[in-house]
């Protein structure tokens, strides 16, 4: 009988290296530490060039020679820079922010980002005869993107990251990787659960990332509601005085009510409405949870007897609301998103329920303008997964609009 050689020793899984990566595992950063790091990019894209041409002013142009950039050029390219820096490194990285940030993958988005912003110089400036403004621009944006990412990083908030061994996968698959061809992982089961989801091979690991929205997502989200909310703001600033004159002629002082709400991942803030019930009416809450008509953990009664007279019309025509303009532009709050929830809410939530609070609670929202008074608490959060599934700034603009008649409908209590 003819001995058979010993098996090959077993390789350890080798790894996948892209531009330069390290043998340290890259994870992405969730929670408001990686919205920092987006917000971080996204200002300093803004500002790369403004700084640069200062830079190439003082140093690389000699005194008294002309100046070959165009104001309007530098302000139309830095808005651009703005938006293609994180939009780079997006590029660069699938579930970007991630941490650590390695030297060639930010080289490679500060390519991407030079050449741009220098397409746009030259469609505006065609004059411009050195790319050096440009290059020094770039250079900041990765020095300055490190650095945040390294601190940022270093106390994200996102807690431990659970790792779990990927089980036996069977024998055919198994032979089929031995003798070299691919074989097809189905997460179609654990996609059905997630929403947004991202799988993202890095290294020797397969991360799954249920990036709801992502924080370049919500940056772009940000920014909008930042530019939105102004333009309300100066629409609604008479209507606001009028409804506040009103409140102090009819019912008297305080004019706004004051309430803890659940804002981004949970977090507290303190909401700002017209007060449209009695004076005290916060400490009669509790007691009045076993009338709410609603079907859940959501706290609303049809016929609040807390309200005045004045506050029946104000609910109805929702210009209770309008001091949220202010949390919007404050970044409590969104234009668009589902409501901002009770801290009593919160706490008699499900695990599954609290999706909802992975985007900044909104003024107006796809549950608001489908049914406005649906009782079914879980029709309301089936309608805010779908809002976050699908969320595109057209889909926010389309709220915005459909939100408009169904206020005027009167249709709130």
């Amino acid at each position: 009988m003819t001995e058979q050689p010993p098996p090959p020793p077993a390789k350890g899984p080798r790894s996948r290296r892209w531009l330069g990566a390290s043998t340290r595992r890259t994870l992405p950063i969730l929670g408001p530490a990686g919205d920092r790091i987006v917000l971080v990019d996204l200002v300093v894209g803004l500002v790369a060039l403004p700084i640069a041409a200062v830079v190439r002013a003082l140093f690389f142009v000699e005194p008294g020679a002309p100046e070959t950039m165009a104001l309007p050029a530098l302000v139309l390219a830095s808005l651009f820079g703005g938006m293609f820096w994180p939009a780079a490194l997006r590029t660069v990285d699938p579930v970007y922010p991630t941490f650590p940030r390695e030297p060639l993958p930010l080289l490679a988005a500060a390519a991407i980002w030079l050449v741009a912003c220098s397409g746009v110089l030259y469609l505006v400036d065609k004059t411009l005869a050195s790319r050096l403004l440009v290059i020094v621009g770039a250079l900041l944006c990765v020095v300055v993107s490190a650095v945040a990412s390294a601190l940022v990083g270093a106390a994200r908030q996102a807690g431990p990251v659970v790792e779990t061994a990927l089980p036996h996968l069977g024998t055919q698959a198994e032979d089929a990787l031995v003798r070299g061809e691919p074989i097809v992982l189905d997460l179609s089961r654990l996609s059905e659960s997630l929403t947004r989801p991202i799988a993202v091979l890095s290294e020797s690991s397969l991360i799954l990332y249920p990036s709801v929205l992502a924080p370049t997502d919500r940056a772009v989200k940000r920014v909008v509601d930042m530019v939105l909310s102004t333009v309300l703001l100066v629409i609604a600033a008479i209507p606001m005085l009028l409804v506040a004159l009103a409140i102090l002629l009819a019912d008297g002082r305080p004019i706004l009510y004051a309430d803890q709400r659940a804002g981004l991942y949970g977090h507290p803030f303190k909401l700002r409405k017209f007060r449209t019930m009695r004076v005290g009416a916060a400490a009669e809450r509790e007691a009045l949870w076993e009338a709410s008509a609603t079907q859940g953990p959501a706290f609303k009664l049809e016929r609040d007897p807390r309200v005045t007279r004045l506050g029946h019309f104000l609910r109805r025509f929702s210009l209770d609301e309008l001091p949220q303009v202010f949390d919007i532009l404050a970044g409590r709050m969104s234009l668009v998103g589902p409501r901002p929830a009770g801290l009593d809410e919160v706490e008699r939530y499900e695990p599954r329920h609290r999706l909802r609070l992975t985007v900044r609670p909104g003024l107006t929202g796809l549950w608001q303008v489908r049914r406005r008074l649906d009782a079914d608490f879980e029709q309301r959060m089936a309608d805010d997964l779908e809002y976050i599934e699908h969320w595109s700034l057209l889909l926010d603009l389309e709220i915005a609009v459909r939100t408009v008649p169904a206020v005027l409908k009167g249709g709130g209590v």
